[in-house]
């Protein structure tokens, strides 16, 4: 059995047993885990608030292989999110975010990628929380992206000519985006507007793309909206058990 320390963030607990708790969080080094908090939900834990989820922590565990749940020895806060589960909308924003990590992430396969854009994106709402759902289509983008799932969004997937602001491209059911040429404008089309903001997500941080965001259309956030859920629901078969969609 290993003893192992890294740095992660709490995404769900659920209890188990008389007094434990399960923890799910992704971490730098190993991915997604889930790890046994044993006594945690007894008075005087010496987990205290530490497994709330969001909660950015320096943990320890004890790992065996073939096993799929580790024993958490210790949790450390290293930056506390709790405040932001006080709103309602924010709190289920980030349920969402985290169900999403969850359905995506398989355990045990890290992707330090995947978790700093997770942190950054944690910290970017709470800078600016009104600016939570532009920073959930982000988030989505990204996830797309690292697990290998987002479309070639620069130029069509055909001819590989470079999409302009000008023009429309299509998405087939294939999940390649294609000129109006090549599609012969068969698929859910995308403006030449929302292509740009999804080029956007490519080049800057979740928080300046919000920032970036505040002159957009909201009929652009809407259809951005409406593109990630399509892609995702490809992905998982299904739609995810929390939903996210721009009002």
């Amino acid at each position: 059995m290993a003893l192992l320390e890294t740095e992660a963030v709490i995404l769900r607990t659920y209890n188990f047993a008389e007094a434990d708790k399960i923890v799910v969080c992704l971490t730098r080094q190993a991915g997604l885990i889930r790890g046994v908090a044993k006594g945690c939900r007894k008075l005087k834990s010496r987990f205290g608030a530490a497994l709330e989820p969001f909660t950015l922590a320096k943990i320890t565990y004890y790992y065996k292989e073939n096993q799929e749940l580790v024993s958490l020895g210790q949790v450390d806060i290293l930056e506390s999110y709790f405040k932001m589960s006080s709103d309602p909308d924010t709190l289920a924003g980030l349920a969402y975010m985290g169900d999403l990590v969850i359905e995506f992430s398989p355990p045990f396969e890290a992707n330090e990628k995947l978790y700093r854009m997770v942190k950054a994106c944690l910290a970017a709402v709470s800078e600016s929380r009104p600016d939570l759902q532009v920073i959930l289509r982000y988030f989505e983008i990204w996830l797309l992206k690292l697990e290998g799932y987002l479309p070639d969004i620069r130029r069509c997937g055909e001819c590989h000519q470079e999409f302009t602001e000008t023009e429309l491209a299509y998405l087939g059911i294939d999940s390649v985006f294609r000129c109006r040429k090549c599609s012969r404008g068969v698929g859910k089309s995308l403006s030449g507007r929302l292509q740009t903001q999804l080029r956007a997500t490519q080049k800057l941080g979740p928080y300046p793309f919000a920032q970036a965001s505040h002159e957009v259309p909201p009929g652009i956030h809407r259809e951005m909206a409406e593109l990630t859920h399509q892609l995702i629901g490809r992905v998982l078969e299904k739609q995810p058990r929390l939903r996210s969609t721009f009002q």
